[in-house]
């Protein structure tokens, strides 16, 4: 009997700080407000929407006329802070209901499905036209993207001499030091995207092809410095990007946006970088300062014409 009083009281003394942690770790379960409505009436028009509206078939023969365009959507622009904020620089300050873009398009590339979302590389002076030709980024890859990676000292011996060496002989290092993607240094994004005239429909139309996130830093020798992450082939983001709300920057709180509408429906402000050329020149390799911003709405102001003299004529 004693032996059994025994065993029950040394149980009770191992579980019980179990008990008492999970406790104190596991959050009360929430009630669910089913009945409350946060507001006048229920704003779930957007959210309502699990996939994207499917683009028209188009028949190339339909296609009278085309061009690839590269454009640059600057963040610090005031028309573009949708894009921007909430800039949160730790990812456990998120919040899923309202996050900046380069959140929602990073949460789905690590932490969503490997095999919808793919992103691709970007090397050095890679030449436009050639943003999906340099393969995927592996899943580890994607974890460590913005990321920087400091490796490790070899490791002094203790009896001097050189550096310390494992029963193999190799070399022992200190562990890699990194440095998270701080996701607020992303102030531009660049767009590829294809205008084209559909004579079936009579209309002109555009469709975005890939974006890329360009990251903005201070070099080691105090220069301002942009470099492009990767690259995302846009169609596979849109039932996402549907489903995302949008920071209100309307100040009107009937019309609840996502980051597709706003994208789809040129809710920004932009420059041009490039049109299809027979040279495959950006427009800052012939132009400089404000002659290529006048550059850039010139070629904004030819597309406009072309469409205008398709309906004329």
């Amino acid at each position: 009997m004693k032996n059994i009083k025994k065993y029950i009281f040394l149980l009770a003394i191992v579980c019980l700080p179990s008990i008492v942690l999970s406790q104190v770790l596991t959050p009360p379960t929430p009630l669910n407000p089913d009945t409350i409505i946060d507001g006048a009436f229920n704003k779930d028009h957007n959210q309502s929407k699990e996939k994207a509206y499917k683009y028209p078939n188009i028949d190339e023969k339909d296609i009278v006329w085309s061009r690839t365009i590269w454009r640059e959507i600057d963040l610090r622009q005031k028309i573009n802070h949708h894009f921007y904020f909430p800039a949160i620089e730790s990812r456990g300050n998120l919040n899923p209901e309202k996050m900046s873009l380069i959140d929602v398009i990073m949460e789905a590339l690590q932490y969503g499905d490997d095999s919808k979302f793919r992103c691709f590389k970007v090397v050095n002076n890679m030449a436009p036209g050639n943003e999906f030709k340099y393969g995927e980024l592996s899943p580890d890859e994607k974890m460590l993207l913005g990321s920087k990676v400091q490796k490790g000292e070899a490791i002094q011996s203790i009896w001097g001499g050189g550096d310390s060496v494992d029963i193999n002989g190799n070399t022992v290092y200190y562990p890699d030091v990194v440095t998270p993607f701080n996701r607020t240094e992303i102030l531009k994004w660049e767009i590829k995207e294809e205008w084209f005239f559909d004579k079936h429909r009579s209309k002109m139309s555009t469709r975005i092809i890939g974006m890329s996130p360009v990251r903005t830093f201070i070099d080691e020798n105090g220069d301002e410095k942009e470099e492009p992450l990767f690259w995302i082939y846009f169609p596979e983001f849109r039932d996402l990007l549907v489903q995302t709300k949008v920071a209100n920057f309307t100040k009107n709180n009937a019309q609840q946006r996502s980051y597709l509408g706003i994208l789809e429906k040129r809710m920004f402000g932009s420059r041009i970088l490039q049109e299809t050329n027979i040279m495959n020149r950006s427009v800052t390799d012939y132009m400089i300062g404000l002659d290529a911003l006048l550059e850039s709405e010139r070629i904004k102001e030819e597309i406009f014409n072309i469409e205008h003299d398709m309906w004329e004529y």
